[in-house]
């Protein structure tokens, strides 16, 4: 339809327009227009939930977002707007706008955090922790600072305009005192302050269609491929040209180890198992090659095993993701680049991670790039026993990249090692912290326990007395 739009216009724009070819172009742009009009109506009967999120352009209202948001909770939400950025601050409190203005240096220093993801270790050089720290307190100080009286203790749900949404906020850096003598392990991050998840909208985030029936059963599968080996007429694997991935396997045993469920190794971890079963699971852990496909954003795929015994391909592409019916409260994208992809006006970013979304799941945990592997695993094994002690699923990735900056030695907290990792959508905790209730419940057997014998004691002495 677009295509023959721009053909019709350029074709009218001629000096001597081809009225045979006009009509052409007319002509089939209405049987086009027709057709698309009976896909929607289709869509609309036979998928309303994909319909709704997909066509619906209700927007959830002021009144409505503040009653959603819990006390700890605050929405930052930017819009560009040529050199002005516009800041909203949602709070239970109500909203606070401001506009800081930007010019060359507030977008050469975007451009340079968004190399982050470039750094090499082996030609990197002190002096650079400085450079560091300028172009991301510039951000800071451009993007969180004048809002931060009204966000102060809270959890950040960050809301990026454009090409915001390229850029891990965490790595942010507040404005101190003598910077020189600063590293990365001590860098004043606003990770260090505040748990942060994010968001495409705030309709997005509190969608009913997200909204999950019955109960979950709290269980974990998790698929960690192998790749790179020839073909074996024993075992079935073939080259798929991918190195393979040697902490992914040793992440998904370690995550397994703490949680419920099935994992799949090796030449196990193939699309057929994961189409056949992943509805099945609470959470869904994807450690896994990934291809970003930036022309046309449907083929950018997962990476599966090969095997003679899989007769399906080993490639899950987006527009597959989008028809799959999952019951799962996060999936967990532990491969290189699932949150990035082209940028679309109107759209936002492209991502493997919109397939989820689109399937689903409120919940995803993506990458903004490449991530390297021992660190990623690292951090996703600290993230999931953060996970099995109760806390937010935004607070347990915090706390993961902070033991991370704090066991790790120098060379590799750098923030290309932590940063890439970001939860988008819901954040409430998977599991429940008992341990409240546990000790309640003991309090309580206790108190009873001491009024039985209190009771007793009381009986006792009353037959005493009337003995005497």
């Amino acid at each position: 339809i677009n295509g023959l739009r721009q053909l019709l216009a350029d074709e009218k724009q001629k000096q001597y327009p081809a009225i045979d070819k006009i009509s052409f172009f007319e002509t089939k742009l209405l049987s086009l227009l027709l057709d698309h009009d009976s896909l929607v109506d289709n869509l609309e009967e036979n998928y309303p939930r994909y319909y709704a999120l997909k066509y619906d352009r209700s927007t959830i209202q002021l009144s409505q977002l503040v009653e959603k948001l819990s006390h700890d909770e605050a929405i930052i939400e930017y819009e560009i707007a040529d050199s002005i950025i516009y800041i909203y601050a949602i709070t239970e409190n109500g909203l606070g706008i401001r506009k800081t203005n930007v010019d060359s240096t507030f977008w050469n220093s975007l451009d340079y955090l968004l190399t982050v993801k470039n750094v090499d270790i082996s030609e990197f050089r002190k002096s650079e922790i400085l450079d560091f720290y300028t172009h991301s307190n510039m951000l800071w100080r451009k993007l969180i600072e004048p809002v931060s009286q009204f966000v102060q203790s809270k959890k950040l749900v960050i809301i990026p305009d454009g090409v915001l949404g390229y850029l891990p906020f965490e790595i942010l850096s507040r404005t101190i005192d003598q910077p020189e003598k600063l590293n990365f392990k001590t860098m004043p991050y606003l990770l260090t302050e505040f748990p942060v998840s994010y968001s495409y909208s705030a309709t997005l985030k509190y969608n009913p269609y997200f909204a999950k029936d019955g109960i979950n059963n709290q269980e974990l599968i998790a698929f960690a491929p192998e790749y790179g080996k020839e073909k074996d007429e024993n075992s079935g694997a073939r080259d798929v040209g991918f190195d393979n991935l040697p902490n992914a396997r040793q992440e998904v045993i370690s995550i397994e180890d703490m949680w419920d469920g099935k994992i799949y190794m090796d030449q196990d971890a193939t699309k057929s198992n994961f189409i056949d079963r992943s509805g099945n699971y609470d959470v869904i852990h994807l450690a896994m090659h990934a291809m970003i496909n930036d022309s046309v954003p449907m083929f950018s795929r997962l990476v599966f095993s090969e095997t003679d015994k899989d007769t399906a391909s080993n490639f899950l592409n987006t527009f597959e993701i989008y028809d799959l019916e999952l019951n799962a409260s996060m999936v967990t994208l532990s491969a290189c680049n699932t949150g990035t992809g082209i940028l679309r006006n109107g759209e936002g970013i492209m991502s493997l991670a919109r397939g989820f979304i689109y399937a689903g799941v409120p919940s995803i945990v993506m990458t903004l790039w490449e991530v390297q592997d021992k660190s990623g695993s690292d951090i996703m094994t600290r993230y999931y026993r953060n996970l099995t002690l109760g806390e937010d699923k935004d607070v347990a990735l915090r706390n993961a990249k902070l033991e991370f900056l704090k066991h790790s030695p120098d060379y590799s907290t750098h923030p290309f090692y932590w940063s890439a990792y970001i939860v988008t959508g819901d954040t409430q905790p998977i599991k429940s912290n008992n341990l409240p209730a546990i000790i309640s419940l003991v309090v309580g057997v206790v108190v009873v326990i001491l009024i039985v014998v209190l009771l007793l004691l009381i009986r006792h002495k009353k037959r005493s007395g009337k003995t005497m």
